[in-house]
């Protein structure tokens, strides 16, 4: 009778599988990218291929540069653009139209693009040389023009999209030095990306992989186990929402300054920038996180480079070095100094300490940082929260 009541109880206690909801249930893997996006440079060249349509060298990276400089809109808008669709200065005939005589598209289209776009930051801008501009093929443009605007759902595994994924929800800290940012993937997972802000610079933890395989007793991400890698695509995606972030919360600070100074330009009766922001200092209403600095050159160089992400970590969730071959593409679009840019010093890959992959790294790309993280004093101790350790003594 005892056995009996007790089956009887945990029988009880078990869900029925047809009252169980689905979001109960946890999605262990990863769909296929449907659409797929335009910022996997592995994915869009093996559609081209498969097309028929070959690039000549720059021309894929000036389309990136195009694509970057003006502020990743909708992809079939972008292509638009570039195609004269929707300029007025593009119209057969004019001398300054950026269609060329061989069908081909001019990188002056950028011109047109910014007007209508918000544009992402670069460090550094790029001169063009007059009567040496690189042109885009006719059959790539069609190529794009055709895999962006499929309306049809059905014809999702061939689209293309400038962004894949969404920003979930991003959080700020009450000194505003750190931004936590829940970046939601086009199959329903979720990764997370840190946006720190330091005196002088702006940094970006960004993740990897859906979960993680090496299982750290430590890491919140090593109890959910590997549900998928990202693709190249999805780490640059990641840069792209942190630093429109950035920029408008760089600008609503700078809004915030504007205002305080026209507060005290009535208060007082001054214009002198100088005592204005003596006088902003004094006030006791007015928070560090919105209080201009003194009128020091150093100073106002530092406050000026906050608008854009300068450094880059491979320190999110996931191994980067278990998905080698995606996080080295992305590596690599994030030092081209035609669109990112940023120095090679400042992008760092963190491992807890994939032996094989650390020596492919250091021979593919050299430029980056590499980090190893211990996180114990010793082999032994090492050993009982990084299982992947006990294979490299």
């Amino acid at each position: 009778p005892t056995q009996t009541t007790y089956r009887r109880n945990c029988l009880q206690a078990i869900p029925n599988r047809e009252t169980m909801t689905s979001a109960t249930k946890v999605k262990r893997t990863r769909d296929p990218l449907s659409p797929k996006p335009i910022l996997d440079r592995t994915i869009l060249l093996n559609s081209l291929k498969s097309r028929g349509i070959v690039l000549k060298n720059g021309q894929l990276d000036l389309f990136y540069q195009l694509l970057h400089r003006s502020g990743y809109p909708p992809l079939h808008e972008f292509v638009g653009e570039l195609r004269g669709e929707g300029a007025a200065n593009t119209i057969d005939g004019d001398e300054n139209s950026s269609l060329s005589a061989n069908g081909s598209v001019a990188s002056s289209s950028i011109n047109v693009i910014n007007q209508n776009n918000n544009p992402i930051l670069t460090k550094n801008s790029i001169p063009s040389r007059p009567g040496r501009l690189p042109q885009l093929p006719k059959a790539f443009l069609d190529f794009l023009y055709d895999v962006s605007c499929q309306c049809d759902t059905r014809d999702n595994e061939t689209k293309f999209v400038s962004l894949t994924s969404k920003v979930q929800m991003h959080q700020t800290s009450a000194d505003g030095t750190t931004t936590k940012i829940a970046v939601e993937l086009q199959d329903g997972h979720v990764v997370e990306s840190v946006l720190m802000r330091h005196e002088g610079r702006a940094t970006l933890c960004v993740s990897s992989q859906v979960g993680c395989a090496m299982g750290c007793t430590f890491c919140a991400t090593g109890t959910m186990g590997i549900r998928g890698n990202l693709c190249s695509g999805e780490i640059l995606e990641q840069l792209v929402h942190a630093s429109k972030i950035l920029l408008l919360s760089h600008e609503v600070k700078g809004r915030l300054w504007e205002s305080q100074v026209s507060e005290l330009e009535i208060d007082f009766g001054y214009k002198d920038k100088n005592f204005l922001r003596i006088k902003c200092d004094e006030r006791s209403d007015v928070t560090d996180a919105t209080k201009p600095r003194t009128n020091s050159r150093k100073k106002i160089q530092k406050e000026k480079r906050m608008d854009l992400i300068r450094n880059v970590v491979f320190m999110g969730m996931g191994e980067p070095l278990n998905n080698y071959s995606n996080v080295l593409i992305a590596c690599r679009a994030m030092i081209d100094r035609r669109t990112w840019n940023l120095a090679h010093n400042r992008v760092t890959v963190s491992t807890v300490g994939v032996v094989s992959r650390m020596r492919d790294l250091t021979r593919d790309l050299p430029e980056v940082n590499l980090a190893l993280s211990l996180h114990a004093p010793n082999q032994a101790m090492r050993e009982k929260i990084v299982p992947s350790a006990k294979g490299t003594p």
